[in-house]
């Protein structure tokens, strides 16, 4: 997961304004710190979901042998009883050699079923404590993720901030330019020659006029 915060244009700080100039540092300052905080947690959730994924392969593996060995574990109390039985006997009672070594041999296969229904007992405990650790690693992960939207949110408002100060400067900064005055259009100045040259048009305009009309008489 990548940071999805586009940061404003950089702004320097105009003299005659170090309070914001200030307080823009100290925005980048609480941006920058937000930003590596947000990286550690993304880190620590892709570390998590690799884990989880250990895990969930475990428990898959774990589960089979647990399957086949389910009948087992029925017994262990069972076989753990006969065992104590055959050694009081044979530490007890005085038996021939050959009854004693057919006591001995029993005492021996109750205790490799013994062991074999351990081991069945240990794997169900150890699929136990995986489905625990899958669910206390899935609750990390979804509390990681709103830790991100944390700060997502927190950055957004840190941005919104900046874009606020700068824009508030760039303003200012505008309004201290001088303003130049627009030049105005002074009316054409008319001269004497001028206005005999449009005087002397309209004489000919007349005489025209009158030549037209005495043709038509």
């Amino acid at each position: 997961m990548q940071p999805r915060h586009a940061e404003p244009p950089a702004h320097t700080a105009q003299p005659g304004a170090p309070e914001k100039g200030d307080k823009l540092g100290e925005l980048r300052k609480l941006i920058e710190d937000e930003k590596k905080k947000r990286m550690d947690i993304i880190r620590e959730v892709k570390a998590a979901r690799n884990k989880l994924q250990y895990k969930i392969a475990d428990k898959a593996s774990i589960s089979q042998l647990s399957e086949i060995s389910k009948s087992r574990t029925k017994n262990l109390g069972f076989l753990r009883k006969r065992k104590e039985q055959l050694e009081f006997r044979i530490a007890t009672e005085a038996f021939t050699l050959e009854a004693e070594k057919d006591l001995i041999r029993k005492k021996n296969g109750v205790e490799a079923e013994l062991e074999e229904a351990l081991k069945s007992y240990r794997l169900r405990r150890k699929l136990e404590f995986i489905e625990k650790d899958i669910v206390d690693i899935g609750k990390r992960i979804d509390e990681l993720e709103a830790k991100i939207k944390e700060s997502d949110k927190k950055l957004d408002e840190l941005y919104s901030n900046m874009r606020a100060i700068t824009g508030e400067a760039r303003r200012a900064q505008r309004s201290d330019r001088p303003r130049q005055p627009r030049e105005q259009k002074k009316p054409a100045e008319i001269s004497i020659a001028d206005i005999a040259i449009m005087k002397d048009k309209k004489g000919d305009k007349g005489k025209e006029s009158e030549l037209d009309e005495s043709v038509l008489n």
